[in-house]
């Protein structure tokens, strides 16, 4: 089957109906709507009428960025170009800058259980962004438990993102931070995470390393802050590339827990439960196939 396999390429082969084929990656209606809007978006970048759009069903994997081609590498770093260029990028950091989306466990209660399912709809989001300029990009982890240092392939992407009206520089400053539980996490923190029981256990092991009796490094806070730079800022770290592979990796292994953990689940009802400012909720979350994804 022909598919977009060039990034930016508007020469689409075409199926032998004539058609352009696309690829539609989702189970969740809400999900499955976002496609179908991304399939209209990317008509007009081809310059084809949305009737000559053929879909089909596929799921993407994420990969593990030590993993990916040279070319996959490329590609994703081209459509983050892209997106900061065009001036997309920038309002979707700002979404992380709206403490009123209450998705932090230093928010409280509901922060607590909303911090999962949001990031997951926040990469979503960022990779629908991307694929709507090539349907082959995806966001990639890093397991920074293993690879203990920032992947060189990103170490010179450092670029700068306006962002609520001023320009966000990408600075880092890698294993400077004082606080001694900013490191990156140790395989036995990881494994530590893995083995709670409930899901509140489980996102508050997996965010800021708690009980701090229990595990060394404050997990995922501990990583943002061991980066430091922009990564540290609670509000504009999306800015720096690194923040998706970080909070791939974070969801990734919910992904894996919530295998093993099926009637686990973030503790959430009304409003609360949809994860704003976008219309997925919480139910939506519960398996990254619902979004067209899986972790390889």
């Amino acid at each position: 089957m022909g598919k977009l396999s060039k990034y930016g390429d508007k020469s689409a082969e075409r199926k032998s109906s004539g058609k352009v084929e696309l690829i539609i990656r989702s189970k969740s209606a809400h999900a499955g709507m976002k496609h179908l809007i991304t399939a209209h978006r990317r008509s007009f970048l081809l310059n084809v009428p949305s009737e000559e759009i053929a879909t089909r069903q596929s799921t993407i994997e994420r990969k593990n960025q030590s993993n990916m081609t040279n070319s996959e590498r490329t590609r994703f770093l081209n459509g983050i170009q892209t997106l900061i260029s065009n001036g997309q990028y920038g309002p979707h950091v700002s979404h992380h800058a709206d403490m009123t989306h209450n998705m932090h466990g230093s928010m409280g209660p509901i922060g607590i259980q909303r911090f999962l399912p949001w990031h997951r709809v926040y990469l979503f989001e960022l990779e629908e962004m991307l694929q709507a300029f090539d349907p082959e990009i995806f966001i990639p982890y890093w397991d920074w438990s293993v690879n203990t240092s920032i992947p060189q392939w990103l170490q010179n992407f450092t670029p700068t993102v306006v962002v609520d009206g001023l320009p966000r520089v990408v600075v880092r400053a890698p294993g400077a931070h004082s606080n001694p539980r900013s490191k990156l996490p140790t395989p036995g923190d990881v494994n530590n995470v893995s083995n709670e029981t409930s899901y509140t256990a489980f996102t508050r092991a997996l965010e800021a390393g708690l009980p701090v009796s229990k595990y060394q490094t404050a997990m995922h806070n501990g990583v943002h802050m061991w980066i430091g730079g922009i990564m540290s800022d609670l509000m504009y770290s999306p800015t720096d590339v690194l923040f998706w592979l970080h909070h791939a990796n974070c969801d990734r292994l919910w992904a894996i827990w919530q295998e093993n953990h099926t009637n686990q689940n973030p503790n959430l009802t009304g409003t609360d439960a949809i994860m704003d400012p976008w219309s997925f909720n919480e139910q939506d979350t519960r398996d990254t196939t619902n979004f067209g994804y899986v972790y390889t």
